[in-house]
């Protein structure tokens, strides 16, 4: 299940949850163009729990200056931060759907949950940083 013919939670959607924003000066509601210490190339990995999106996703995300890029290709909108200490608050968004994300970044790992209201599902999550 998700938006139109593509599931609401895609490699895409959890992993630029995950990823959507890790900058510590955001945490405070002030931009930063640092470099933030969550920095660099995830790969994650979405489970869903509960409901009928797909059961596992996979995907590649990008963190600069402490802030989340998705492809161009991407058909969500992803907003959130990482604060200084690793934690994750984000969300994914596209037309009427969301999926919330919670977790942890630390050192190269990272992990949480995710949940979307709209569509009634819900998991984890676990992110690897390269490098």
């Amino acid at each position: 299940m998700g938006f139109g013919s593509r599931p609401l939670v895609t490699p895409s959607l959890v992993f630029a949850v995950f990823i959507a924003g890790a900058s510590s000066g955001d945490a405070l509601g002030e931009p930063s163009l640092r470099a933030g210490p969550h920095d660099g190339v995830y790969a994650v990995e979405i489970h869903t729990r509960t409901g009928g999106c797909d059961p596992v996703y996979r995907w590649t995300i990008t963190v600069s200056a402490g802030r989340v890029s998705s492809p161009v290709d991407g058909f969500m909108q992803a907003s959130g931060k990482i604060n200084a200490q690793g934690g994750v608050s984000l969300a994914f968004r596209r037309d009427n759907q969301v999926a919330n994300v919670a977790g942890k970044v630390k050192g190269r790992l990272a992990s949480g949950t995710w949940s979307s209201p709209t569509l009634q599902c819900a998991g984890f999550w676990s992110a690897v940083r390269s490098g």
